[in-house]
């Protein structure tokens, strides 16, 4: 990534549109990216995302049952732990993507639990042009999640077909 992508574009005096996602021709592999803020879980998001994707497991909603456990208490559904990592990353990794292919090779590594904060890291593992839409690329991505203490607690992979800087579409609350 010798040419960092520009924040901001002009589109008039004074005025400026964010352009902070990456376009096709902004990666590279073997690049490392990592997201510049954390998000600390919390005992509602815990309850809100499991229940809304009708996961009623008592080890996830049940802190009774939960502490009798292994774990000594409630551990977050991993699926949830994937969604907000994609979610961290989400602005500059896939601002600029129309569409996720896949997601795969998911892995829990390491419990986490109500109050641990995650941070995100992904790495470029391979890149090439769209055969069937010239104004895209396909980009592949390790999606790897640490808690506060550096430990890895999940990893994945997400493929994704993103835009190529010439042609990507204009966003501006204006129209």
């Amino acid at each position: 990534m010798e040419k960092i992508p520009q924040l901001l574009k002009k589109i008039g005096d004074k005025h400026y549109v964010e352009t902070c996602s990456l376009c096709y021709e902004d990666f590279e592999v073997g690049a490392i990216i990592e997201s510049n803020h954390g998000r600390t879980i919390t005992s509602a998001d815990c309850m809100w995302m499991t229940m809304l994707m009708g996961i009623e497991t008592a080890m996830h909603i049940n802190q009774d049952y939960a502490k009798k456990s292994e774990f000594g208490d409630v551990i977050i559904e991993q699926l949830v732990v994937f969604s907000i990592s994609i979610g961290l990353s989400s602005r500059l990794i896939s601002g600029s993507a129309s569409a996720n292919f896949e997601f795969d090779e998911l892995k829990a590594l390491h419990p986490v639990r109500i109050g641990d904060t995650l941070y995100v890291t992904s790495e470029v593992l391979s890149m090439r042009e769209s055969k069937s839409r010239p104004k895209q690329g396909i980009v592949k991505l390790k999606i790897i999640t640490k808690n506060q203490d550096g430990v890895v607690v999940h990893t994945g992979t997400r493929t994704m077909l993103v835009w190529k800087k010439e042609f990507l579409p204009q966003q501006s609350i204006n129209g």
